[in-house]
């Protein structure tokens, strides 16, 4: 399982990507976003806390799924939620600071694990056990 100041770099990397996307269809998600961080709302402070655990919980759950059932190591897991969750190979590659040959091989890795030999794939396999 991820752990360490370079899981929560890539995590907060991820979590900025899937911002920017979501910024696209809701142009105030910015604003209101910054709004909640910054309230002193006791209410607010408390729901924004339990969406956050919320959705550590669900990464926790997902990698844990990926580990038991076609035993990834947490690179491979990293990789692979990556690519699940709409990211590319060379911004995988930038967000956990390694060379895009590394992910490939990774990538590759993950093929022989589960069966499947495209990345199409993968996101489909991804999208119906998560």
């Amino acid at each position: 399982m991820p752990t360490g100041d370079d899981d929560n770099e890539v995590r907060a990397a991820r979590l900025k990507s899937q911002a920017a996307r979501y910024g696209e269809l809701y142009p105030d998600l910015h604003r209101r976003l910054r709004e909640i961080s910054e309230s002193r709302d006791p209410g607010l402070q408390r729901r924004a806390a339990a969406l956050h655990a919320g959705y550590r919980q669900r990464a926790t759950d997902r990698s844990g799924v990926l580990i038991a059932k076609y035993r990834l190591t947490p690179a491979e897991v990293r990789v692979a939620l990556h690519l699940i969750d709409g990211g590319d190979l060379g911004s995988c590659a930038e967000t956990a600071g390694v060379g895009l040959g590394t992910v490939r091989a990774q990538l590759k890795s993950i093929f022989a694990k589960t069966g499947v030999n495209r990345q199409a794939a993968l996101v489909r396999l991804g999208q119906m056990i998560l």
